[in-house]
C-alpha cells in the first residue's frame, strides 16, 4: 500500500494534466479518516497540499476529488498548519469568491476546518487578497467572506453554493479577541458592523448557518467593554436576535410585555421554539455572558428578560439549559451592591 501511495502522490505533480487527474481521483479514498491507509497518507502530506490546491481548477469532477481529499485531511490539526500562509488561505478565499467555482461550498467546509487551528484564524483574519466587485469593494478576505455569506445565500452569487459553512468560520474566528472585535467594529468600506449582517439568519432552517451564527453571536459577547453597543438598540441591537429563537407562541401581560423588544412582542400562535438544545443553550450562554455586566444585567431588566426565560423553562427538557436558564435568572433577578457599577466600570 505504500509503495502505491507513493506513487500517487507522485502523479499528483505531473505535468500532464490526464495523469494528475487519474491520482486525484484516486487518491481520495485513501484520505477517508477511518480507513487504515489515512495516518500513512498524512505522513507524506508536504507533497499533497499544494498538488490538490491546483489541481481543485482543474474539470469539475477532479476538482471535487482534489477539495474532498483536502477536507478529509484537514481533519487532522497538524495538516491545518500547512495553510496557515498568505498564499494557501488566499488560494481558498478566491475559491470561495468566485461566481463560477463550482467547488465554493467545499472550499467553505475545508476553510472551516482549517479555522480550528489558532494560527489559521489570525492569518485569515490580516489576510489581504484581490478585490472582488461584485462582492463588496474591500480586498480584507473577512469582509468578502461576510458578504459573501449574506449575499451569497441560497445561490444568489454562484449557482454552485450557499455559502452556510462560513458560518462556523465565523464562529472559529471569534474564539479570539481581535476576531470579535472585528464583527464589532465598522467595516471601513461601507460603515456597517459585520455582526449586524450576519445575525438575521439565527433563526434561518439550514442548522448549519444558524448554528454558526448563534456561536458568533455568543462569542462576541466575551468583550465586555462593547457590551453597551452590542445591547443599543441603535447600535447592534442584538437582544431581540438573542431572545426571538428561545420564544414560542406563549402569551403575555401587555404589562410586561410592553417593556419588552418590539421584535419578540406579537409573535402569534404558530412562533416555535429552536427545536436544537445546543444552540438554545448557545443563546442562553450569551445571555449569561452579558448578565457580567452591570449595564448587561440593567438592559436584561429594563427588558423584561426574566419573563422570556420564564416561559422558556417551563417547557425545557434539557439538562444544560435548565441549568443555564436559572443561572441567568439567577443573574438578573439578584440584589445589586451600591457601589458595584462603579467597580465593574473599571475592570472593563
Amino acid at each position: 500500500m505504500e509503495q502505491q501511495l507513493d506513487e500517487l502522490v507522485e502523479f499528483l505533480a505531473s505535468p500532464r494534466p490526464d495523469v494528475r487527474q487519474l491520482a486525484a481521483t484516486y487518491i481520495v479514498d485513501f484520505s477517508k479518516p477511518s480507513s487504515d491507509s489515512f495516518k500513512l497518507l498524512l505522513e507524506r502530506v508536504d507533497k499533497l497540499v499544494k498538488p490538490l490546491l491546483v489541481i481543485c481548477h482543474e474539470t469539475p469532477v477532479v476538482a471535487n476529488k482534489a477539495m474532498n481529499t483536502l477536507i478529509n485531511i484537514s481533519t487532522d490539526l497538524a495538516v491545518c498548519r500547512r495553510f496557515a500562509n498568505e498564499d494557501m488561505l488566499a488560494m481558498i478565499v478566491r475559491m470561495i469568491t468566485s461566481s463560477e467555482c463550482y467547488i465554493a461550498d467545499p472550499a467553505c467546509m475545508l476553510l472551516s476546518n482549517l479555522t480550528k487551528l489558532d494560527e489559521v484564524c489570525r492569518e485569515l483574519s490580516l489576510l489581504q487578497v484581490s478585490e472582488a466587485p461584485r462582492i463588496c469593494n474591500s480586498s480584507m478576505a473577512l469582509d468578502q467572506l461576510t458578504d459573501v455569506f449574506v449575499n451569497g445565500m441560497e445561490k444568489k452569487y454562484n449557482k454552485n453554493a450557499t455559502y452556510s459553512f462560513l458560518a462556523s468560520v465565523f464562529a472559529d474566528i471569534t474564539n479570539h479577541s481581535f476576531g470579535r472585535r472585528y464583527f464589532l467594529e465598522r467595516t471601513s468600506y461601507d460603515g456597517k458592523l459585520p455582526i449586524t449582517k450576519i445575525m438575521v439568519f439565527n433563526e434561518y432552517p439550514e442548522i448549519i448557518r444558524r448554528g454558526g451564527v448563534d456561536s458568533t453571536m455568543k462569542n462576541v459577547c466575551f468583550e465586555k467593554d462593547k457590551h453597551r453597543e452590542i445591547l443599543d438598540p441603535k447600535e447592534t441591537n442584538m437582544l431581540p436576535y438573542i431572545l426571538l429563537p428561545l420564544c414560542g407562541p406563549e402569551e403575555f401581560d401587555m404589562e410586561d410585555m410592553d417593556a419588552m423588544p418590539e421584535e419578540i412582542q406579537f409573535l402569534g400562535d404558530d412562533k416555535k421554539r429552536e427545536a436544537d438544545p445546543k444552540l438554545r443553550a448557545t443563546l442562553l450562554e450569551a445571555i449569561n455572558l452579558l448578565c457580567t455586566t452591570f449595564y448587561g444585567r440593567n438592559v436584561m431588566r429594563s427588558k423584561n428578560v426574566y419573563y422570556v426565560l420564564r416561559e422558556a423553562h417551563k417547557v425545557e427538557t434539557d439538562e444544560t439549559c435548565i441549568d443555564l436558564n436559572e443561572r441567568a435568572v439567577q443573574l438578573i433577578k439578584g440584589d445589586e451592591s451600591a457601589n458595584i457599577e462603579e467597580e465593574e466600570e473599571k475592570a472593563v
